[in-house]
């Protein structure tokens, strides 16, 4: 009876979730060698003017922000240039705007000089951006709240845009926000093309859908749990047919079952730890706490607002001084010490910090050890003291999947590590740019493995062999591809009797219809 009951639920979803599994396969390796679409910070840093301030500028962002109406609220605020005019560019609300409602934080540009609020562009003055931005010439503008490319989250800021089309044989597309003056995402025509195939399918990502986050927060879960038991199911009769069924192991005659049972046996168990990990990539019901530190870790780690001692364009003298050419500069604020980090280009590293606070102007490539351990030791005041680490090499759970421009801005080394034992809570801190980058707990670990590990191989023996990992999870899922051929075909043939098949085949000869009749094919 039991036998009877795991083979239905099998049968069943596996011709309702058949495509579905195939279309996962399938896209899954696409999304592997071409990602979604993203304008990195190696990208967006090599496509800035150099920084040019008058001696008498600038403003500092906190005036800067008051002059213009805006409330910070602790968002992030850069330095930059549009045009020939120096701005700063930062996410803030309205300060004439209702405190109990939540106000929307968007990005916003104020002038440098006298702290008057930049108009947000019009089409036409976000395509001479992108020209800018690109050294191309823009052929056409599109201003859209959001399409394919442009709909995580992560760019609600910024909404609307401006898809700005460039000319070029790669079919170029820049979407410039407005409010912040600046392209914040490029795609081009091929990589469009891969992402049809690869990201969208994979992460049911339609733009129809995905502009309700938590409708397709609850699609892809509950498209998933039926996914794991399909999966469980096959392999529990596999199971049973290859140790209790001591006649045949391979009890098919029949081409497409036969070959079914035979892949089943040798792909079930990575299928169903592919879709386990899918499931866990969404963290339903919460299973899994946030990586990212809370409001209250944020403020204990920057500290009391200091009073600053020198502005923005001393600081990018000192900067180009110490040997770059200085392209940005945003504020840092780490135990109640002000710094300004100026971003550049250079030999070795394209960063200086300058101290913002304090008698004295110094220009280093990293706030000083003491600072960073004085601002690790004051996190959790009501817990015991953390032990505290240098680490010049990444551990389990802070790791780098793939090694880039990008690694020295989303992984960088060395960062400092403080374990608290207690509540096994450990936090992660860059010292070149003063900011927590990964917060870890107790469920981390478990994240770690049932998603990274499981879902994209993300184990360390085979990060430091990228070839290997790469011929493992190309190959694995050729045979998951095959498996899931074998389940549409089955899973039609459920539905399309073995007779109307034969008629469809172009047979020339009399069968029997359901209701007992005959007719000719």
């Amino acid at each position: 009876m039991a036998k009877k009951l795991v083979i239905l639920v099998h049968k069943w979803l596996g011709v309702v979730l058949a495509l579905f599994f195939l279309m996962w396969f399938v896209s899954g390796v696409v999304l592997y060698y071409v990602p979604f679409p993203s304008l990195t910070q190696a990208e967006r840093l090599a496509a800035l003017p150099a920084l040019q301030l008058p001696a008498d500028c600038c403003l500092a962002a906190p005036e800067a922000a008051q002059r213009a109406g805006l409330r910070p609220g602790g968002g992030e605020a850069r330095l930059g240039m549009l045009g020939d005019a120096p701005v700063w560019r930062m996410q803030a609300t309205v300060a004439g705007s209702d405190a109990d409602a939540a106000p929307r934080q968007r990005w916003h540009t104020v002038d440098a000089r006298t702290g008057a609020l930049v108009a947000p562009l019009d089409d036409a003055q976000a395509a001479r951006v992108a020209e800018a931005f690109s050294g191309r010439r823009a052929t056409g503008t599109e201003r859209l709240e959001r399409d394919q490319w442009t709909v995580p989250q992560g760019l609600d800021v910024h909404r609307p845009l401006v898809k700005v089309l460039l000319d070029g044989d790669d079919g170029l597309e820049l979407y410039v926000s407005p409010g912040a003056t600046e392209v914040v995402r490029d795609t081009r025509r091929a990589e469009r093309f891969w992402n049809w195939l690869g990201a969208v399918p994979h992460w049911i990502y339609p733009t129809v859908l995905r502009q309700f986050p938590k409708a397709w927060h609850r699609v892809v879960v509950w498209l998933s749990i039926p996914g794991v038991l399909l999966a469980a199911t096959g392999i529990a009769l596999g199971i049973w047919q290859l140790f209790l069924n001591r006649q045949r192991w391979i009890p098919y005659r029949q081409f497409w079952m036969r070959w079914h049972h035979i892949l089943g046996l040798v792909a079930a168990v990575f299928t169903l730890t592919w879709m386990f990990s899918g499931l866990m990539s969404m963290n339903p019901f919460g299973v899994f706490t946030g990586r990212a530190a809370d409001p209250q870790v944020r403020t204990q780690w920057a500290g009391e607002a200091p009073r600053t001692a020198r502005g923005p364009a001393e600081a990018v003298a000192l900067a180009a001084a110490d040997g770059i050419v200085p392209l940005e500069l945003d504020t840092l604020r780490i135990a109640g010490q002000a710094w300004y980090r100026v971003r550049g280009q250079g030999e070795g590293s394209v960063q200086r910090l300058v101290r913002a606070d304090g008698p004295e102007a110094c220009v280093v490539r990293a706030v000083p050890d003491a600072t960073v351990l004085a601002a690790l030791q004051g996190l959790r005041p009501g817990s015991p003291p953390p032990v505290i680490e240098q680490l010049t090499q990444y551990d389990g759970l802070y790791y780098a999947r793939h090694h880039d421009a990008s690694t020295a801005f989303n992984r960088p080394l060395p960062v400092w590590r403080a374990h608290w034992a207690g509540d096994d809570v450990s936090v992660y801190a860059d010292p070149a740019s003063a900011r927590i980058v990964l917060r870890a707990d107790a469920t981390t670990p478990w994240q770690r493995v049932l998603y990274n590990g499981l879902h994209s191989l993300d184990f360390a023996p085979l990060l430091a062999r990228p070839a290997l990992r790469t011929a493992l999870v190309v190959g694995l899922s050729l045979l998951g591809i095959a498996l899931c051929i074998t389940s549409c075909v089955i899973a039609w043939r459920v539905f399309v009797p073995a007779r109307r098949r034969q008629v469809r085949s172009g047979s020339k000869r009399v069968v029997g219809d359901s209701s007992g009749g005959t007719w000719t094919a």
